[in-house]
């Protein structure tokens, strides 16, 4: 399996059409944060950077995920909130923008994703904010196309079954609005890599196990 370059992976990005998915039952998901999705080629390595916010913060607390936030004044646009917050978050500088993923509501909140995909350098040292970061975590890319299997959650409402992606970066467990935008990422990746799109494998967690491990966190 080869790893796409940077390049053939904006060209890929910029060709798809970005969806906007409507708001979650009972959300109204109107309030649009930009995120930044750090990419680091390493070699024959492809690595992504997330967060684990603090227990303790009023919104997402004990939540893993990308760095971002909502627009301030100055911000020219969701793609400049997206960089200022990867700043002020991680201390991420000189990020090289390659597109965006599409707009995706939070389950756990009125707020929906709008992400976009940059290159970082891959010895690039960050410096995580201790006041929004609790951890900062890698995940390998590679090895997630390379195993062919995602973890998924089966959700059952409204009379409608669908399975969320989760990932568990540094044993914490990334789901939602966050999994969803990596999931779609990956796919991106699997079809410029020529390999298939990893399946979804049943979990030994249930939704509310998740909901349920988040609580006891942030306690």
């Amino acid at each position: 399996m080869e790893i796409p370059t940077p390049d053939a992976l904006a060209a890929a990005l910029a060709a798809r059409t970005v969806e906007e998915y409507g708001a979650l039952p009972g959300r109204t998901n109107h309030l649009r944060a930009g995120v930044l999705v750090p990419l680091r080629w390493r070699g024959d390595r492809l690595e992504t950077v997330v967060t684990l916010r603090p227990a303790g913060m009023t919104r997402h607390g004990a939540e893993v995920s990308f760095a971002g936030g909502r627009p301030e004044p100055h911000d020219l646009d969701l793609q400049a909130t997206a960089l200022r917050e990867a700043y002020e978050e991680l201390g991420v500088v000189d990020a090289r923008v390659l597109g965006r993923l599409s707009s995706m509501p939070v389950y756990t909140s009125d707020f929906r994703l709008e992400p976009f995909v940059a290159e970082i350098a891959k010895d690039a040292v960050l410096r995580p904010d201790p006041g929004e970061v609790e951890a900062m975590l890698d995940l390998d890319l590679t090895e997630i196309l390379r195993r062919g299997e995602i973890e998924a959650v089966d959700i059952f409402q409204d009379a409608q079954h669908f399975r969320m992606p989760i990932f568990r970066p540094g044993g914490h467990i990334m789901f939602g609005a966050t999994a969803i935008t990596l999931m779609e990422l990956i796919a991106v990746l699997a079809d410029l890599s020529g390999v298939p799109m990893p399946s979804l494998t049943t979990s030994s967690l249930d939704f509310q196990d998740i909901l349920a491990r988040k609580a006891h966190a942030g306690r």
